[in-house]
């Protein structure tokens, strides 16, 4: 009789001195059968008293058994794989020169089975062969109802007797030595085999296995309740056995390879990253909402003529958010749809006209505003439902104007604007879906991905969210250094001379081992300048760079700052919020530059197929082929835009765009950087701010928290901590040693210097020798006058006890701008700035 329980074919000896299997599977052997011809056996009828002498007998087929025959009578001949298996087996398992490299001496034993990480694969499967063999032997005993077997009944009183866990080495020991030992792995296993908790644990599978087959097979109806699974049990709940694997000694510390921290340590980071990730998503939806409602509010707020006037001329009806008697509005009504294209990189333009060709009425909308698009009856009422875009350009005409909008072509909200009356508005603060997502996706970047070994950012995760002991064992293990770069001296510098404080801010910056650094440039420090000369000083020593900002103004301050280097540089972003004067950095002008001449051949091939097409209308198979050659030049022109934005990216040195710009697919999917740098990153939400961090090997935060923070709308969520910077939280971890501050200021004269300083610097902000005696009337144009000598000038509009002086009262715009303005002070301002006029200056205001 033969029963396949398991992938190995085995019958049983009480001797237990079995010899490898050829291939894998269980035979038991009826009494008087062949162990070389098991169909044989079969065919004789043999008698159901189960054969107690066991040898092990290879799966090899009787050369008497029948081939199979083909359909005309011939006999087929199979294809043998005999030698080729033979020589397999000769060979054994091959252990990797990881498995290799494993040392007995190394080898930490205490109450756990030692499993694959410790061992390998081959040493694993020598044991799981071997207790394979000892748990059939069970398997055969309880089948033949005889658990009272000469072994088995030694094997079960030895497990009760206060040297049981050595008995059970001692008789797993005749089936480990009938296995090969894998070559070169001798002392492992000669050590794994004598290890009991190893040896139980593999012997309790196995035999789950194994009777768990028998089952199957309708030989038992149910395993669990079979007395060598009930022994086995009752060995495991003994006293004995739980102080044999009870831990002695405790684990050495399992730790992570990229950090060099323990995995606890790792657990607790990741815990922090989770609270983190929860509480800031909680706090971005508030905002959110917040946002929205804003954003309806403003909507709402647009006034709209009486139902009983007259409908007016589209090019009279202007609105301005309750200023409709100003010559210049922020909303356009009566547009219609005219075209839709595809712009760079996916954007779906929209072309829009006033209705009766008339000419757009002066308005402050310009390229980049976000707007928000609604259609409208002739009264210019707006539907309830909006969607987001913003102004591309206006028309050169004056009677068009072309919006870029998220939607994508043949969304139904799109399509409700053909044939519609349509209406533009622009509103401040307008809450940006996109902006919102992008922030979420990056907190489950981090949260997935952050600690993880293929995460190239882990090091900057792992100091944001670590402990100060984390931050030291990582520079133990040397995979951090803290310390100031070993580059060529920071001050040999053609282009500018630096203080002691940039000098050091540049040298700790240029450190490839420095995870994270935070630079704290007060105005007029030479933030921008020290960031300009690090780029070009990275890029030198073979980095390449993501410069990022939370506002377009300040990348572009970035790339002018970068044209005049010679680095290849390039503006990711939006062309229409993109200042003219760095445009020609810009992506979409790179590309379009360099596809020129594609695009020339492109559109002289289009020419000559639809001047074809006009002369075979009614030949439709060939004006359908005409079409499809048409199609094929779009998709052409896109499959080459993709390939010069890869191409142009790929080669940049430098590339620019705002902290939400760099979660652009064209950016994360083309680019990785060895270096972030987030510039004004005192004014940016965390969650934006792990937008480019997570695209680096290591990044440097520059800004000041003590000026301008993160706007937001919604005092629950600034409460909560949205407001809060990763710059000024960063700050203040691990003792200050991310932080280093630049301390001379060239700007303003030292009495100015000195009061910000004592204010919001703490004392440490000093003025240069070349600025701090400066003072108007030094410039050989200006009149000296007690104005022009006074540096700093500090008036107070309130008279004494407190009141103040008639007509500096402060009040809220009515324009529901939630701005404050002061009609006094605005006087006194005035008057001084006459009086400096007076004395020869020339002032230039800027508006924000």
């Amino acid at each position: 009789m033969s029963i396949d329980l398991l992938p190995c074919r085995f019958s049983f000896s009480p001797s237990a001195a079995a010899r490898a299997p050829g291939r894998r599977g269980i035979t038991l052997l009826a009494a008087g059968a062949s162990p070389s011809s098991p169909s044989r056996s079969r065919s004789m009828g043999a008698p159901s008293v189960w054969q107690r002498r066991v040898r092990a007998a290879p799966s090899v087929p009787s050369k008497q058994a029948t081939r199979p025959v083909s359909d005309n009578g011939k006999t087929r001949r199979r294809r043998r794989r005999k030698p080729v298996e033979e020589k397999s087996d000769e060979r054994g398992c091959v252990p990797s020169m990881e498995e290799a490299s494993i040392r007995v001496g190394t080898l930490y034993q205490n109450g756990d089975p030692l499993g694959r990480k410790e061992l390998g694969r081959c040493v694993v499967e020598w044991l799981r062969q071997g207790m394979q063999s000892m748990a059939s032997k069970f398997a055969s005993a309880e089948l033949q109802g005889d658990m009272a077997d000469l072994d088995a009944a030694a094997l079960a009183l030895e497990w009760g007797s206060a040297d049981g866990m050595l008995g059970f080495v001692i008789q797993a020991q005749p089936y480990m030595s009938a296995i090969p030992m894998p070559k070169g792995l001798e002392a492992l296993c000669l050590k794994a085999c004598t290890h009991y908790p190893t040896l139980f644990d593999h012997f309790q599978r196995e035999l789950r296995d194994v009777l768990q087959s028998c089952q199957n097979q309708g030989l038992i109806s149910d395993w669990r309740s079979t007395q060598s699974w009930k022994l086995l049990k009752e060995m495991a709940n003994s006293v004995q056995h739980r102080e044999a694997v009870r831990r002695t000694v405790p684990r050495p510390k399992a730790v992570h390879g990229s950090i060099g921290v323990s995995t606890n340590k790792v657990k607790l980071m990741q815990s922090r990253i989770e609270q983190f990730v929860m509480h800031m998503s909680d706090l971005l939806l508030i905002e959110r909402d917040v946002e929205l409602e804003f954003t309806q509010e403003e909507l709402n707020a647009t006034p709209l003529l009486d139902d009983g006037s007259e409908p007016p001329k589209p090019v009279e009806y202007l609105v301005s958010h309750g200023q409709s008697q100003q010559e210049q509005c922020d909303t356009i009504c009566n547009l219609n749809v005219i075209s839709s294209s595809t712009g760079l990189g996916g954007l779906q333009l929209v072309l829009f006209r006033i209705e009766g060709g008339h000419k757009l009425p002066p308005t402050t909308l310009s390229p980049g505003d976000m707007v928000c698009v609604r259609t409208c009856n002739s009264w210019g009422k707006g539907d309830t439902s909006c969607m987001q875009g913003f102004v591309y350009n206006l028309g050169e005409d004056g009677c068009s104007i072309t919006l870029a909008l998220e939607s994508r072509h043949g969304d139904p909200t799109f399509s409700r604007l053909f044939g519609k009356s349509v209406r533009i508005d622009r509103i401040q603060g307008l809450a940006d879906a996109l902006t919102y997502e992008r922030n979420l996706e990056a907190l489950m970047l981090l949260q997935r991905n952050g600690l993880q070994k293929s995460n190239t950012s882990i090091g900057v995760v792992a100091t944001l969210f670590g402990d100060s002991k984390d931050v030291m064992k990582m520079e133990q293990n040397h995979l951090t250094d803290w310390g100031e770069s070993s580059a060529p001296d920071p001050r040999i510098s053609g282009r500018y001379a630096f203080d002691a404080s940039q000098l050091r801010a540049l040298s700790l910056g240029l450190n490839k081992k420095r995870p994270v650094l935070t630079i704290q440039g007060p105005p007029g420090t030479g933030k921008t300048v020290l960031l300009t000369e690090l780029i070009v000083r990275a890029v030198q020593q073979g980095e390449n760079v993501l410069v990022t900002a939370p506002s377009n103004a300040a990348v572009d301050n970035m790339v002018e700052r970068l044209s005049n280097t010679g680095l290849n540089i390039v503006r990711v972003g939006n062309p229409a919020r993109i200042s003219p004067s760095v445009a020609s950095k810009s992506l979409a002008e790179v590309v379009n530059g360099r596809l020129e001449q594609f695009r020339k051949e492109l559109e002289r091939k289009r020419t000559d197929l639809r001047k074809d097409l006009s002369q075979c209308i009614e030949d439709n198979s060939l004006a359908a082929g005409i079409r499809q050659l048409l199609k094929q030049l779009g998709r052409d022109l896109e499959k080459k835009e993709k390939e010069m934005i890869r191409e142009v990216l790929s080669d940049a040195q430098v590339v620019l765009s705002t902290n939400t710009g760099a979660a652009d697919p064209l950016i994360r999917r083309t680019c990785s950087f060895d270096l972030v740098i987030i510039d004004e990153a005192g004014q940016a939400i965390e969650p934006s701010c792990w937008i480019p961090i997570l695209q680096g090997k290591r990044c440097i935060l520059a800004g000041d928290h003590c000026q301008l923070a993160p706007v937001i709308l919604s005092r629950k969520a600034l409460d909560g901590g949205l407001g809060k910077s990763l710059l000024e939280r960063a700050s203040s971890l691990h003792d200050g040693l991310l932080t280093t501050r630049l301390t001379v200021q060239h700007r303003m004269n030292d009495s100015i210097a000195s009061w910000a300083s004592k204010e919001m610097y703490c004392g440490l902000l000093k003025s240069s020798h070349s600025v701090a005696l400066q003072t108007l009337a030094d410039s050989p144009v200006v009149k000296a006058t007690w104005i022009t000598r006074c540096p700093l000038l500090l008036l107070d509009t309130r008279m004494p006890y407190g009141t103040v002086n008639t007509g500096c009262g402060e009040h809220i715009d009515l324009a529901g701008t939630g701005s404050f303005y002061n009609y006094g002070e605005a006087d006194i301002v005035t008057h001084h700035v006459l009086n400096l006029v007076h004395c020869g200056m020339y002032i230039l205001f800027y508006f924000n």
